[in-house]
C-alpha cells in the first residue's frame, strides 16, 4: 500500500487534485460574484459547479496517466526516469497551489459579508424580514408603470401569505421607487434584513421580468431572468416568491403551498383592470376613487367569478363613504360595499381583501352583536396573510374602539407600524393608543423618529396632537392646570403661525376648564391664521353660542368666509345650536326637519329632553343608536340625577365632552359630580379665572 502511495507522490496526482481543487473553487466563488450582477440564470452557476465536480475524477485520472515532458504529454509508463520532470511539475504545481490558496483568501475576503465594514460589529443580524421595491418599468411605451407595480405588489402579496416571514407593507417601499439610496440604506430604514429588486419589459404577448434577493450587507443572494409568454405571468410571480422563501430557507405549511398556486382569474385583461384600479384607490381623492371603482366593475364584467375584484370594489365602496362626507352617498357607498363583499366571500372566502373589508364594514353596524362579530374578519385576514398591515390597523382601532382591550390594540397598531413603518395612518394610531394608555415617553421618541412623513397640515397637526397630548398628561400626574396652559403657550410661540395649536388651546381651555371667553378667544386667532379651513369656523361659531354672543355669531355666520368655507351640513347643524343654546326649540326642530338630518337622532334627544318631553326621549332612546355622553346629556336637561350619574360612571363616557357643556351647569358643585372630575382628572373648579389675555 505504502508503494502505491509512493508512486501517487512521485507522479504527482496528490498534488494535482489540490490544485485543481484550489482552482475551482476560486473560480466559482468569483463567478457567485459576477453571475448575479450580470443577469446570469440561475442555471448558469449550477451548471459549471456540476461540470467542476465531473471534472475533478477525470483531471486525476489524467495527472496518473500521463506526463508533461519537455515533448508534449506522454504516458507515464513511457518515459525514463532520467527524462522525467515531475520535480520540476512538482514545484510548478507548489506554485499554482500556494498562489491559488491567495486567491481564495483574497476572493473569501471580496465575498463576506463585511466587505467596506471596519468591524463586523458594522453587520446586520439577518433576520426573516424582507422588503420588495418597486420593479423598474423597462417598457419601451413608457405607460405601463401600473402593470410593474401590480406586478411587484403581487410578489410582496404572494410573499406576506407566509407567516414565517415579515413583509413590508407596498405603502413604505413606494417612496424607494427611482430612488439613488444604495440597498444597505433602504434596508436600514426600513427594518429589514433582505430586498428584492428587479425590472419588468412587457412588449405585446411578451413579458421579460428580471428580480433578485440581495441582505442588508449588500450581498446577492440570488438573481433570475424570466422571458415568457405574458399569459405566465402568475406563475413567474409564483416561481419568484417560492425561490426567495427556499432561499431563506424558510418553512412552507402545505395551506401556505396551496395559497401560492391559486390563481386570482384566468382572465389576463380583468387582471390588467384591477392592477390599474389599485393604482387609482392609492391616490385617496373622489375622482381617483370614481375611476378605481370602474375600472374594478368593468374587470367583473369580463369574469363575473373574479374574487379579489369584488373585494376591491367594495373596499374603495367603503373608503369612498369615508372621503365624500355626504350622508346620502355614504349610504350608497355602504350598501354597494356589502352587496360586493358578500359575493366576493362566496366566491373566495379565503380571499384576504374580503375578510377584513367585511370585518370593516361591520363596526359600522348599528347592532353591537354584530360590531363585535367583526372580530372573527379581522383575525381570518390575518391568519391568510399575517402580514397585512391594513388588517392589523382595522383590527386595532376594533379593538381600540370597540373592545375596548388596549393592550390587544396596541400590539396590532405596533405590527401595522412595522410592517408599514412610512404609513400616515399606521403612525397616526400607534400614537392615538401610546397617549391614550399615557405611553407619553415611547409616543414622543416614536413621533420624532417618524415626523418627517408628515407634511403641509397634517405636520402641523402632528405637531397640536403631541403638544396636547403631553399638557393633557400632565393634568393627569396631578400638575396644576397653569403648566399645562404654559406648555401651550410657549409651543405657540414657538409656532406663531400654526393655527391648529390656537385651536386645541382653545378647545384646552373649554374641555378642561370651561373658559368659554379664551375658547372664543383663541379660535378667533387661530381663523386670523387660516380662514378658510372649515374646522376652525364652525368651531368658533359655536365658541360665540356658548358666551351668549348669539349676535355676534349670526353675523359671523353671515360673513363671506363662513359662507365660502363652510359646508351646508355644518352650516346647517351650527344653526339648530343657535336656536338650541336659547331655549328656541320650535325653531331648532324646523332647522332637525331637513334631510340632512334623517338620521341623526341625537340632535331631536337635545330638544326633546330640554322641553322634558320625556315620552319622546325614551322613545327614541329605545329604537336608535344613542350613546352614553348624549344619554347624560338628556337626562341633565331632564334633571333625572340617578340616570345622569348612572351614565356617567361608564366607562366609555367622553369626560372631555361633558365638562364643557352647559347642560351640567347645574350640577358643577355636586359631591358625584365633583366625583365624576376626579375620575377624569379633570379640574375640579366651577369656572376657570384666568384672565382673558
Amino acid at each position: 500500500m505504502s508503494s502505491f502511495f509512493e508512486e501517487l507522490k512521485r507522479r504527482n496526482v496528490i498534488k494535482a487534485a489540490i490544485a485543481y481543487a484550489v482552482v475551482a473553487w476560486v473560480l466559482l466563488q468569483v463567478l457567485s460574484l459576477i453571475l448575479p450582477n450580470v443577469g446570469a440564470p440561475e442555471w448558469v452557476m449550477k451548471t459549471i459547479t456540476i461540470l467542476a465536480i465531473i471534472g475533478f475524477p477525470i483531471w486525476v485520472f489524467f495527472s496518473w496517466v500521463y506526463e508533461v515532458t519537455p515533448d508534449g504529454l506522454k504516458k507515464t509508463e513511457k518515459v525514463n526516469q532520467d527524462e522525467s520532470i515531475t520535480e520540476t511539475t512538482n514545484k510548478r504545481l507548489n506554485i499554482l497551489i500556494l498562489v491559488g490558496l491567495v486567491l481564495a483568501i483574497a476572493v473569501s475576503f471580496l465575498n463576506s459579508p463585511n466587505i467596506g465594514a471596519s468591524n463586523s460589529k458594522d453587520l446586520i443580524e439577518l433576520d426573516n424580514s424582507i422588503a420588495v421595491l418597486y420593479f423598474d418599468d423597462l417598457s419601451s411605451g413608457g405607460d405601463t408603470e401600473w402593470f410593474c407595480d401590480g406586478v411587484t405588489e403581487d410578489i410582496l402579496t404572494n410573499l406576506s401569505k407566509f407567516k414565517n416571514l415579515t413583509v413590508t407593507s407596498k405603502t413604505s417601499t413606494k417612496r424607494y421607487k427611482k430612488s439613488n439610496k444604495s440597498i444597505p440604506e433602504i434596508a436600514k430604514e426600513l427594518g429589514v434584513s433582505y430586498i428584492v429588486e428587479g425590472s419588468v419589459r412587457r412588449h405585446e404577448g411578451k413579458i421579460i421580468i428580471t428580480a433578485q434577493l440581495i441582505d442588508a450587507n449588500d450581498k446577492h443572494i440570488w438573481a433570475q431572468n424570466y422571458d415568457d409568454e405574458f399569459k405566465e405571468v402568475f406563475k413567474i410571480q409564483q416561481d419568484v416568491s417560492r425561490k426567495i422563501v427556499d432561499q431563506l430557507k424558510i418553512a412552507i405549511s402545505p395551506e401556505e403551498q396551496n395559497e401560492l398556486t391559486k390563481l386570482p382569474t384566468n382572465n389576463l385583461e380583468a387582471y390588467n383592470l384591477v392592477l390599474k384600479g389599485r393604482s387609482f384607490v392609492d391616490k385617496l381623492t373622489k375622482e381617483d376613487y370614481a375611476i378605481a371603482i370602474n375600472l374594478f366593475k368593468q374587470a367583473i364584467a369580463l369574469d363575473p367569478n373574479y374574487a379579489d375584484a369584488y373585494a376591491e370594489l367594495a373596499y374603495a365602496n367603503v373608503l369612498s363613504k369615508y372621503i365624500h362626507r355626504d350622508i346620502n352617498l355614504e349610504e350608497g357607498f355602504m350598501s354597494e360595499a356589502k352587496k360586493n363583499i358578500e359575493i366576493a366571500l362566496d366566491l373566495n372566502p379565503n380571499s384576504v381583501r374580503a375578510n377584513s373589508t367585511k370585518g370593516l364594514i361591520l363596526t359600522e353596524s348599528e347592532d353591537e352583536k354584530m360590531r363585535l362579530k367583526s372580530e372573527q374578519y379581522f383575525k381570518k385576514a390575518l391568519k391568510l396573510n399575517p402580514n397585512d398591515a391594513v388588517s392589523h390597523l382595522e383590527i386595532s382601532i376594533f379593538y381600540s374602539l370597540i373592545k375596548k382591550d388596549d393592550q390587544k390594540a396596541l400590539h396590532h397598531a405596533r405590527r401595522a407600524s412595522e410592517i408599514n413603518p412610512f404609513s400616515i395612518d399606521c403612525t397616526t394610531n400607534l400614537l392615538n393608543i401610546l397617549i391614550k394608555m399615557d405611553l407619553v415617553e415611547e409616543a414622543k421618541t416614536l413621533y420624532e423618529n417618524k415626523k418627517s412623513i408628515f407634511t403641509g397640515e397634517m405636520s402641523e397637526n402632528m405637531v397640536t396632537f403631541m403638544i396636547e397630548a403631553e399638557a393633557t398628561f400632565y393634568l393627569k400626574k396631578g400638575e396644576d392646570v397653569s403648566k399645562s396652559i404654559t406648555f401651550f403657550k410657549n409651543a405657540i410661540n414657538r409656532n406663531p403661525n400654526n393655527a391648529s395649536l390656537n385651536e386645541r388651546l382653545a378647545v384646552f381651555y373649554d374641555t378642561f376648564l370651561n373658559d368659554d371667553e379664551n375658547y372664543a378667544l383663541y379660535f378667533k386667532r387661530a381663523i386670523e391664521i387660516d380662514s378658510t379651513r372649515e374646522n376652525l369656523l364652525i368651531g368658533y361659531y359655536n365658541a360665540l353660542l356658548e358666551n351668549k354672543k348669539f349676535q355676534a355669531a349670526k353675523k359671523f355666520g353671515n360673513s363671506s368666509m363662513y359662507q365660502n368655507f363652510a359646508s351646508r351640513s355644518r352650516r346647517l347643524t351650527n344653526q339648530f345650536h343657535y336656536h338650541y343654546h336659547q331655549n328656541q326649540n320650535k325653531e331648532a326642530l324646523e332647522i332637525l326637519k331637513d334631510s340632512v338630518f334623517n338620521d341623526n337622532y341625537y340632535y331631536r334627544l337635545l330638544v326633546y329632553s330640554q322641553i322634558d318631553n320625556k315620552n319622546k326621549v325614551y322613545e327614541i332612546m329605545k329604537a336608535n343608536k344613542i350613546n352614553n355622553t348624549q344619554k347624560a346629556y338628556a337626562f341633565a336637561n331632564l334633571k333625572n340625577r340617578d340616570s345622569l350619574y348612572f351614565y356617567l360612571s361608564k366607562d366609555d363616557i367622553a369626560a372631555s365632552n361633558v365638562n364643557s357643556r352647559r347642560e351640567f351647569d347645574p350640577y358643577r358643585k355636586e359631591p358625584r359630580y365633583i366625583a365624576f372630575m376626579k375620575k377624569n382628572h379633570l379640574p375640579i373648579i366651577e369656572k376657570y379665572n384666568g384672565k382673558v389675555e
